[in-house]
């Protein structure tokens, strides 16, 4: 959990720098565009990732094999690549915009493959490997970025750079690890297999499933995995619309006001990313934990493990509120200069947004866990709505001011609704 939570920082820590230095090597119009590509590539990545982590890491029973889960990723990659494209032609963003838009989701379907890799090590409870992988991708990606934007003065191919840089680190490092642990597995049950007679038939599990991540036998997967995509499709809906319902506030911000207010905004934004994804790390881990306890009846583990993460949410809200009180002016002064000095203030409200939408992320992953998964088609389309409405108007009248608000109304309608549907699964058990 340390590792994972390390690695998890350095990545994101990365992806934060990277929109700083954006910046400074070449101004608030790159940053802006920048900060668009990964706007309107937020949604499409969740259809890449198709919310099948919390799903795949609470499947204990083994309902699913690792090799279908992978094999899965390709389907969603591909699907989620469409859904950019049809993005970029609804909102009819120029070539150039929309070249830049593609290479970023390039690089987001790159992260939903690892993902699901990073799952399989989660599972192994090996997430040492997962947090080492994320800390080379972060920092190596990031010095890709940096050389070949340096080289080329291109935002274009150095967000392409990076992309193959992490796909470098995926093939090489974790899918190397997840052979040999199959090919581990093999070997020790082909040792057993003259025993019983069970051991022969895991033994053939096995086989198929090195044989799959070899390139064999992936006819006779196929309706397994289509069966896995059936399965999480609503998940993956929700997901969208939830995703979609907090990146619409800052698209109709660029579309109402241009790429130069959408640059300040996200630069405020940016170092409140560290905070998101260190809420969902700390939260992660504990997903196996909570299903084992729920799948067993055991209501008071269950909550005991509820409310160990509500304290380290609580904690952690209290420090990045004091450390933004503090530490807001001096620090964006320092990393944007003084053009960024009149907006500060946005930083405080925006600090409580991630906390909020960490929360959020962490109630959808209870709600499946407890496979209360249709019940979440409300929650997605009261956000959509919410969003919706709130940027038409908010937006378009108060600017960035009106992007904190129609976050935080649209994030608190969601929230109040999934306590709901997870207070009655409680209640149930």
């Amino acid at each position: 959990m340390i590792f994972n939570t390390a690695g998890s920082l350095v990545y994101f820590a990365a992806l934060w720098l990277l929109s700083v230095l954006i910046v400074r090597i070449s101004g608030f119009f790159d940053a802006g565009l920048l900060s668009l590509a990964m706007s309107a590539t937020a949604a499409p990545a969740v259809v890449s990732l198709f919310n099948i982590r919390s799903f795949q890491v609470s499947d204990l029973v083994g309902e699913y094999q690792d090799q279908e889960y992978i094999r899965s990723r390709h389907y969603t990659n591909a699907l989620s690549f469409l859904v950019c494209v049809l993005i970029v032609l609804v909102y009819g963003y120029s070539g150039h915009k929309a070249l830049i838009i593609l290479a970023f989701m390039v690089f987001k379907a790159i992260e939903g493959l690892a993902d699901v890799y990073y799952g399989i090590e989660q599972k192994r409870e090996r997430m040492d490997y997962a947090g080492l992988s994320l800390a080379i991708r972060g920092v190596g990606g990031l010095l890709t970025f940096c050389v070949t934007f340096f080289l080329t003065k291109s935002l274009l191919f150095s967000i392409l750079a990076m992309a193959v840089f992490s796909l470098a680190v995926i093939l090489l490092y974790d899918k190397g690890k997840i052979k040999r642990w199959h090919l581990q597995d093999m070997d020790l049950h082909e040792i057993n297999a003259k025993e019983p007679k069970s051991n022969k038939k895991m033994f053939s599990s096995l086989r198929t499933h090195v044989l799959f991540l070899q390139g064999s036998g992936r006819k006779a997967q196929n309706k397994k995995v289509f069966s896995l995509l059936h399965t999480c499709l609503p998940l993956m809906i929700v997901a969208f619309l939830n995703n979609l319902s907090i990146t619409l506030p800052r698209i109709f911000l660029e579309q109402y006001h241009g790429e130069k207010v959408m640059g300040i905004f996200s630069s405020v934004s940016s170092p409140t990313l560290v905070i998101n994804m260190a809420a969902i790390t700390l939260f992660a881990p504990l997903i196996p934990a909570l299903t084992a306890e729920y799948n067993k009846g055991n209501k008071k583990a269950f909550l005991h493990g509820l409310r160990k993460f509500t304290l380290l949410i609580t904690l952690m809200t209290v420090i990045a509120m004091i450390a933004a009180w503090f530490l807001a002016t001096p620090a964006l002064t320092l990393l944007f200069g003084k053009e960024i000095k009149p907006y500060v203030y946005l930083f405080l409200p925006i600090v409580l947004i991630s906390v909020l939408m960490a929360v959020n992320g962490a109630l959808f992953s209870i709600c499946t866990l407890t496979r209360a998964i249709k019940s979440q088609y409300v929650i997605g389309a009261w956000g959509i709505v919410a969003a919706f409405l709130t940027s038409l108007t908010l937006v378009k009248a108060y600017s960035m001011n009106g992007v904190t608000l129609a976050m935080v109304i649209t994030v608190l309608i969601q929230i109040a609704i999934q306590l709901v549907i997870v207070g009655r699964k409680i209640r149930a058990i």
